[in-house]
């Protein structure tokens, strides 16, 4: 019965169920990939390993040109890292948010931004408390980042803590092919790691390796690559963990694995699917055309390599030549001080020192003067000093020009390091400078903001997967909760809080303070104080937004009281006057019913010019009605925009 390559997922460890050889013919395939990709990058590896050298400023003895000759390592490479560092780390950590959540498509009752608030909130706290490694190889990263030119983060769900991990890896242990494309397509991914015995035995106990005979003591890697067998009993075995494509169904279609090998013995100790249910696309016909993998190591780019690699390029293969020849530059002017100050040379034989037939070394302590049998001029005849020169001016003009050509390339200079040697300039000047000599680290800065927010994807995905629930966290002293549905990629994504834009807290204070000059513009005022208040870095920032409102002043107190009473008194007036107005009315409405009644019976026993006079008589009291109530709606008016005034 054929294999289905569903069976294998969430399975421990698929080695348990192969026959011993497969498992041979997987080792050997493993192996063998692994050499030709690291045979690849042999290059690569040496100009690292120089420029790490550099870096470090390791101490090496120097016998030319002559015995313990100067050997000094210009700190070039050492001030571009800790510059970069310096920038970067405090832009991308920045406690308590490092993580927030983006809505995705169309939100009109704000359900999706809610969810996308507590998700962000929830992983800043995984970032920065639950998972105790990230902040502290994060920091490492960064400072390793600009040296080597890219640095990786292995980001997976560990079953033994319980809890998602993300931890630094070396590019010295991820071994890649040089010339691949993308980390995405590449077919290979070999990671080397170190597990001491105890560690292997919780492994074999936990299900998770096999147990097999590692033979005898592991070999151990000294400094000139040569290997030799370990004294310590602990020592630590390295093992190869490849993230790789083989087929085990034996279909024709490779599916991506994850295959340990022991590297000693050769002796796979680990095969698991590095696949989902959800990654297997099926057609009509129900055959699998492709498997989409889990990725799990995440690349920071410091520059785009020049020759296309994988690896890319870092200030250790851009500023290594130049720090070579800085460090040859100062050593000669050294050497050719050391021979200048000790001076040295020639003695004829006919000069006697008392120091046997053929004379002997003197030694001279300062101020000591030595007596002999000569004179001064015997002993300048019989006296040649070895011809020597001071250090030469043009070798320290040379100095100072590859020094500054050095710190243009890496963007460390004076202005950016904290120095302004120019005390008048125009603060208007200075930032255009700063911002000048910014633009090598905000490019990069960019880069790195793109691997954060591949590793935060990563993060998200396995909460999806692996999260209870319901959780609980505290945030600034808060209590809050999150829930796995918040975890949805349809409406919700994942960016880093920090801005790839913005490289030093000056730029950040530059915009906060143009922000503040549009308050009371018709802009959210509260929105604006608190990013001010976050470009100063100010603690407890909710404490000082969400402060009492200040008592109010007695005067005014005062003066509010006043003018309730007075539009008090103002509301009574108006309703007397209408009252009046409302008799006068209900009077003249009896008047005019009394003259129609008298005129009805006049018409009716006095007709004629009597009865004219009459009608005259009402149609005056029916006009007067009329003007009367145009001025008493005048009045009204009148009364009610003094009301407005007031």
């Amino acid at each position: 019965m054929p294999i289905r390559i569903e069976e294998y997922i969430g399975v421990d460890n698929i080695a348990k169920r192969l026959e011993a050889t497969v498992l041979d013919e997987i080792s050997k395939a493993v192996c063998d990939g692994y050499d030709i990709d690291k045979e690849s990058r042999a290059d690569w590896e040496k100009t690292n390993k120089e420029a790490m050298k550099l870096a470090r400023q390791i101490e090496e003895q120097k016998n030319f040109p002559f015995k313990n000759a100067a050997n000094i390592k210009y700190p070039l490479l050492a001030t571009a890292s800790i510059q970069f560092a310096a920038r970067a780390y405090p832009n991308f950590v920045k406690a308590p948010d490092v993580v927030k959540g983006l809505v995705v498509g169309d939100d009109p009752d704000g359900v999706k931004a809610d969810k996308a608030k507590r998700v962000g909130q929830h992983m800043s706290y995984q970032c920065l408390h639950e998972m105790e490694e990230w902040e502290e190889d994060t920091d490492k990263l960064l400072a390793v980042l600009p040296i080597l030119g890219c640095a990786f983060k292995k980001t997976w769900f560990s079953s033994i803590l319980g809890r998602n991990v993300s931890e630094y890896r070396n590019p010295d242990d991820i071994v890649i092919n040089y010339w691949a494309k993308s980390m995405a397509t590449v077919p290979r991914i070999s990671e080397k790691f170190k597990l001491y015995p105890n560690e292997i035995k919780e492994r074999i106990l936990a299900g998770l390796f096999i147990d097999i005979d590692f033979g005898s003591k592991p070999s151990t890697v000294k400094e000139d690559g040569t290997e030799a067998a370990a004294n310590d009993p602990d020592q630590p075995r390295v093992f190869i963990e490849q993230h790789t494509y083989y087929d085990l169904d034996k279909d024709g279609y490779k599916e991506p694995y994850i295959i340990t090998v022991d590297k000693d013995t050769k002796k796979i100790v680990r095969i698991v699917a590095r696949f989902k249910a959800d990654g297997i696309e099926i057609n009509e016909s129900g055959d699998i055309v492709k498997i989409n993998p889990v990725h799990y190591f995440t690349k920071f780019s410091f520059m785009p390599a020049l020759d296309g690699n994988i690896y890319d390029f870092g200030f250790g293969a851009l500023l290594t030549p130049i720090n070579k020849v800085i460090n040859t530059t100062i050593n000669q002017l050294l050497d050719a001080g050391t021979w200048s100050n000790a001076q040295c040379g020639f003695l004829g034989k006919g000069i006697q020192l008392g120091r046997g037939r053929g004379g002997g070394p003197i030694e001279f302590a300062p101020g000591e003067w030595k007596p002999v049998g000569f004179t001064g001029d015997d002993l300048k005849k019989n006296i040649f000093p070895l011809p020597t020169k001071e250090p030469s001016l043009v070798l320290f003009n040379l100095l100072g020009f590859m020094v500054s050509g050095g710190e243009r390339l890496s963007s460390v200079a004076d202005i950016l390091s904290g120095i302004n040697e120019n005390a008048n300039e125009r603060p208007t000047t200075t930032l255009a400078r700063i911002e000048q000599g910014l633009k090598v680290f905000s490019s990069i800065h960019k880069r790195v903001y793109r691997g954060f927010r591949e590793e935060y994807r990563k993060l998200f995905r396995l909460n999806q997967e692996y999260l209870n629930p319901k959780t609980y966290f505290v945030v600034l002293d808060a209590p809050a909760a999150v829930a796995k549905d918040d975890y949805n990629s349809e409406s919700c994504d994942i960016v880093p809080v920090a801005d790839p834009n913005e490289v030093t807290n000056t730029q950040k204070m530059i915009k906060a303070q143009m922000l503040m000059e549009l308050l009371g513009r018709g802009f959210n005022d509260a929105e604006i104080k608190k990013r001010f208040l976050e470009a100063m870095q100010m603690d407890e920032i909710e404490k000082i937004l969400d402060a009492p409102a200040p008592p109010p002043d007695p005067k005014i107190e005062l003066e509010n009281r006043k003018l309730v009473l007075d539009e008090a008194r103002f509301e009574f007036e108006q309703q007397k006057f209408t009252v009046e107005v409302q008799e006068i009315e209900a009077k003249i409405e009896k008047t005019l019913a009394q003259g129609v009644e008298i005129l009805a019976k006049a018409e009716a026993i006095e007709p004629g010019q009597q009865l004219e006079k009459y009608k005259a008589d009402l149609q005056a009291i029916t006009a007067e009605k009329k003007a009367r109530d145009g001025n008493n709606k005048a009045r009204v008016g009148r009364v009610a925009s003094a009301k407005s005034n007031a």
